[in-house]
């Protein structure tokens, strides 16, 4: 009988815990997430070839109100640049994430700076 309630009780935790997930992705997610944003302003992300990294923050987990994608392009066709990144900013605002910022750096193979990302072009 013990099992069979501490089964129960956990279960029914469970549960509750997957309700709150739920509520979270709900706030989170909207029509266009900045996520989702940000693909429909590169849809040639999905057939490059080179290798690319998305990386999507908020600035909290329950009811987010900022966040940032950045996306990082790697193995280019360009043999002056290492990589490139795209950094782009959100607010939320009524309900509906819109971008604030966009920066764009460059990781180049020669030069004074080939270690971090820069915003200046490559030579």
């Amino acid at each position: 009988m013990m099992k069979i309630m501490t089964t129960v009780g956990l279960v029914s935790m469970m549960l509750t815990g997957c309700a709150t997930t739920k509520n979270v992705i709900s706030k989170v997610h909207g029509n266009d997430t900045p996520l989702e944003q940000v693909l429909k302003l590169h849809p040639e992300l999905r057939n490059e070839l080179a290798t690319v990294e998305l990386r999507q923050y908020f600035n909290r987990a329950e009811a987010p109100t900022v966040a940032e994608v950045k996306v990082t392009q790697t193995g280019l066709m360009d043999d002056s640049i290492a990589a490139e990144r795209f950094i782009y900013s959100f607010k939320l605002n009524d309900g509906k994430w819109q971008q604030v910022n966009k920066k764009t750096e460059y990781k180049c193979v020669r030069g004074k700076n080939t270690k971090s990302f820069q915003t200046a072009l490559c030579p």
